[in-house]
């Protein structure tokens, strides 16, 4: 049986549409990042990658003794504490050596099949599990064993193809069955594949004093469970030169690391189309490491799965390319970006909470179709920028478009920001959705901020924060207000707009104080509408906004009129927010 998944890598085809999502073809296309050009990745799980059982009238049984090995066939070669396999077969391996080897070297088109029954092995002075040569070499972890390899606390290396892991495979490898192993790297890699590496189903524990799981080639899990405890990157493929490869692949499973550098970082792309995965990542990075939650140079896609990630160093999900988001749940705390992607940024889905980030979403193109976005950001909630102008703060050139934009057709988006809400060093343009924004309480900041235009045909907006770089859309087709308060009122005051018949048409609290908020929604309607502070509303507010029930009136702050698509209330300010403020410095 063979079960195959394609994704493409290339150009992504971006169209502002609500319902423009996909779960099998990706495009993408990105320059300047990689060797890779557009094609398709196929994750072919073969019938031998899934083949967890044996013939019991045909399999070779092995038995480690400590500081001997036995074994009852004719396929194996035994030499001290060294197993060697060099037929095609399969072999039944069980006991301990408390200092030896298992190494492969069969023919390239030989398919060695081993069946771990509780095995334990160290090497004390090298790698204990080295597969030099065949097609491929499958592990299976027979179910209720728990098996361990742990190599030595120094290598002698010759070269760059020397065994550098605990696992070392220069072809194939899976890895998979119901079993635990336990992999512990004293000094290099836990597993090291110079092809692909697959894990299927199987428990597999790391803890390494470099990377936890390195395949050139390819890394593919698939309803896998994994601890991953790295002094460097948690998972890593590091193919930039062969068309396709590259890559990382997660389906399913139940996956945690913690990695002293990256938590994942691929080449070319990273799927995830299922799983539980959580991850600590750049506790140990330095100046000048890199120390991101997952990280991809060709393409990020996340179609599904549950994903708790950290960053302790830098983003949380970072692409030199695109970045997708479709699907899943995401809970991101980040010390730099927490979404950012150098093309372009596409969420069409999911529900994503960022607690802590420098910047929540960042990219030339931030494109949001659909999803529930909460996000918290020490400067700019959501910034786009192609970094192609040397901005200087309060300069002639402040206004000066870059090219960038940011487009949202739909969705839900909640930003609390101490620096601009919303900042597009380049356009805005919203036809559907709700954009909920929080920003700045100083005036150098704007809780809505563009350089060239802010087009709005639809949707929901409340925006509220300081007033002197205060903006509202440029051109509109919906009714859209900004009203600049006399007195700034302070964190926790309810402000609620009533219509001439004192319905309410818009309640909110703030979070933190506020001089300034924008209002535009197609309930605004032309007419007369009274502004007040304080008071009482019989409903509950959620994500600190209401749009009904009955209030009690408080302080009555201001009037205004609508008689037009843009309004302006109070003292009109108009500029760019600021650039930014002390970013930490990129790796």
């Amino acid at each position: 049986m063979n079960i195959k998944k394609t994704v493409a890598l290339g150009l992504l085809s971006v169209l502002p549409l609500a319902a423009c999502t996909s779960t099998s073809n990706i495009t993408t296309e990105v320059e300047d990042t990689s060797t890779q050009v557009t094609t398709t990745i196929s994750v072919d799980y073969s019938t031998n990658d899934l083949d967890s059982s044996y013939d019991e009238a045909t399999v070779e049984k092995i038995t480690l003794n400590g500081t001997s090995i036995s074994s009852g066939g004719a396929l194996s070669s035994i030499n001290g504490s060294t197993l060697t396999l060099s037929a095609a077969g399969d072999y039944l391996i069980s006991g301990s050596l408390s200092d030896g080897q298992i190494l492969i070297a069969a023919d390239k088109e030989d398919v060695i099949h081993i069946f771990f029954d509780n095995v334990s092995i160290t090497n004390k002075d090298g790698s204990p599990f080295v597969f030099l040569n065949a097609d491929k070499v499958v592990v299976t972890l027979l179910e209720n064993t728990v098996n361990t390899l742990i190599d030595g606390t120094s290598y002698t290396l010759n070269g760059d193809e020397d065994p550098d892991a605990t696992i070392f495979a220069k072809d194939d490898l899976t890895i998979n069955g119901l079993g635990i192993l336990n992999i512990t790297s004293n000094s290099k890699n836990g597993i090291h594949g110079s092809n692909d590496i697959k894990i299927i189903d199987a428990s597999v524990n790391v803890t390494a004093a470099k990377d936890g799981i390195k395949g050139k080639d390819s890394v593919s899990l698939k309803d896998a469970q994994l601890i991953i405890n790295a002094d460097h990157d948690g998972i890593q493929s590091t193919n930039d030169l062969d068309q396709g490869l590259g890559y990382i692949d997660i389906d399913g499973g139940v996956i945690t690391i913690i990695a002293g550098l990256d938590g994942i970082q691929a080449e070319t792309q990273v799927l995830i189309s299922d799983g539980i995965i959580t991850i600590d990542a750049g506790s140990q990075a330095g100046t000048n490491d890199s120390g991101k939650g997952i990280k991809a140079l060709l393409d990020l896609t996340i179609e599904g799965g549950t994903l708790d990630i950290t960053s302790q160093a830098e983003d949380t999900l970072n692409s030199k390319g695109t970045l997708t988001i479709s699907g899943g749940t995401l809970e991101l705390s980040a010390q730099d970006d927490a979404i950012t992607a150098q093309k372009t940024l596409l969420i069409n889905g999911g529900d994503i909470n960022i607690s802590t980030s420098y910047e929540g979403l960042e990219s030339a193109e931030v494109i949001i179709n659909d999803g529930t976005i909460h996000l918290v950001a020490l400067d700019d909630g959501i910034n786009t920028s192609t970094d192609t102008v040397d901005y200087v703060k309060g300069g002639a050139n402040m206004t000066q478009d870059d090219g960038s934009s940011l487009t949202i057709t739909g969705g839900s988006i909640f930003v609390n920001a101490l620096g601009d809400g919303v900042d597009s060093n380049g356009t805005i343009t919203m036809t559907g959705g709700t954009l909920i924004a929080y920003g700045p309480t100083a005036s150098e900041n704007g809780t809505l901020d563009y350089n060239k235009s802010f087009t709005l045909t639809g949707g929901t907006i409340i925006a509220v924060g300081s007033s002197g770089m205060a903006q509202q859309a440029s051109i509109s087709e919906t009714n859209t207000v900004m009203v600049n308060l006399s007195t700034s009122l302070p964190s926790g005051t309810l402000i609620t707009v009533v219509d001439s018949s004192g319905k309410v048409v818009v309640a909110f609290e703030t979070i933190k104080s506020a001089a300034n908020f924008v209002f535009a929604s197609e309930s605004l309607a032309n007419g007369t509408y009274t502004v007040y502070s304080g008071g009482s509303l019989d409903t509950s507010l959620v994500d600190h906004i209401s749009t009904s029930g009955t209030y009690t009136k408080g302080t009555q702050l201001t009037t205004f009129t609508i008689s037009s698509t843009i309004t302006y209330s109070g003292a009109q300010q108009t500029g760019p927010g600021g650039q930014g403020g002390n970013r930490p410095p990129k790796k």
